[in-house]
């Protein structure tokens, strides 16, 4: 309190104790309602009144009204406790349903919250880049009615040239929150806006999202100052925030690395299949000439001295039937790509180029009884 402030309220509390006026001692309980200061300096001087003892009617006036202020005072903690219920419910909230929500509907939901939960009259969230914040979205409560429409006018269509609002730069730069009072509220900060807002006095908060500012959260009371209590309430919010975009980045990642993964091991099984069913000689993986037969008597003696794998002559016969490599593929639940790669092998094998001459030869090997290699 002022000296001022404390010279009106002696002279209020004499009146009220020492002299015994009902009138100033009313007065004297209302402003102490109103005011946590005045409240606590006539509890302490009616406390040292009642230690240090004097007369009956002194006493009875400084009890009676001692006894009025604890009630006072058990009012305010019971509304103080109730808030900070509230505030953590809000809070709880806020986690709940930004967690189901996409990165578009976050802005709406965090300002909404703040007005509707946790005691603000107006927020407004600003996304930040390397470039610089700028305010996108802005929630009024209820209770301030539509005065405000130029300023969520403004809101939509405002973009914040560098060096417009050097305090809320310097928010982004160190990652620390700032609480503004009534009279500074003008200084270092866009003034078309907060002439369009009027408050008397704000937070602006970041919001942190590993290691980055990432938003920049703004709050008020409009026509009541912002106190700590406040700042923790908006800390936490942007915490909150700061915890949904972690937990959405990280969810990302791991889900992008799963569908990898998932990736390769279907490569890697239909790899494994492939070389399964084909059943490649040493001397074939390597493409060495062992794999190809001694074929001086034609290609019927290519046929017959050639060791065809059973699935190897089970599409030989297929491909000496005319069928289609995609009906080979269907009929033998294998890809297009590993009947291809069979038949390729087939035709190194027989020393043949084409289906007809891998029909031909077929044809004439059955003719002469050869049967299956």
């Amino acid at each position: 309190m002022t000296h001022s402030h404390d010279h009106r309220l002696t002279f209020l509390f004499d009146l009220a104790v020492r002299s015994g006026d009902s009138r100033a001692a009313a007065r004297l309980t209302e402003q102490a309602a109103e005011d946590s200061l005045t409240l606590e300096w006539t509890r302490q001087a009616l406390l040292s009144l009642l230690r240090s003892g004097g007369d009956g009617h002194e006493l009875r006036s400084a009890a009676e009204l001692l006894t009025e202020l604890e009630e006072i005072r058990r009012r305010h903690q019971a509304r103080r406790i109730a808030d900070h219920s509230s505030r953590f419910t809000g809070l709880r909230s806020l986690l709940a349903q930004l967690r189901g929500a996409s990165w578009v509907e976050r802005p709406y939901i965090v300002t909404d919250r703040l007005c509707q939960d946790l005691g603000f009259r107006k927020s407004v969230y600003s996304p930040a880049s390397s470039s610089g914040w700028s305010p996108t979205t802005i929630a009024i409560h209820p209770e301030l009615g539509d005065s405000f429409t130029p300023l969520r006018r403004a809101i939509e269509t405002l973009s914040l040239p560098p060096g417009a609002a050097p305090r809320e730069e310097e928010v982004m730069r160190s990652g620390r929150a700032i609480a503004v009072d009534s009279i500074d509220v003008y200084r270092n900060t866009y003034r078309p806006l907060v002439e369009l807002s009027r408050p008397r006095g704000y937070l602006a908060v970041p919001v942190v999202s590993a290691g980055r500012v990432t938003a920049l959260l703004h709050a008020d009371h409009h026509d009541v100052d912002v106190d700590e209590t406040d700042m923790m309430t908006l800390r936490a919010a942007a915490t909150v925030c700061a915890l949904t975009e972690e937990h959405e980045t990280l969810r990302s990642a791991i889900v992008t690395r799963n569908h990898r993964v998932a990736e390769e091991i279907t490569a890697m099984r239909t790899a494994l299949d492939e070389l399964e069913q084909t059943q490649l000689s040493l001397a074939e993986a390597l493409g060495t000439e062992s794999e190809r037969p001694d074929c001086s008597d034609g290609p019927v003696r290519a046929l017959h001295c050639t060791s065809l794998t059973a699935r190897e002559h089970e599409i030989f016969e297929f491909v000496a039937h005319g069928a289609p490599s995609a009906d080979i593929a269907r009929a033998l639940f294998v890809s297009e790509g590993t009947v291809k790669s069979h038949i390729q092998r087939i035709y190194r094998k027989l020393a043949v180029s084409t289906r007809a001459e891998a029909a031909a030869l077929y044809r004439k090997s059955h003719r002469q009884g050869r049967g299956r290699c």
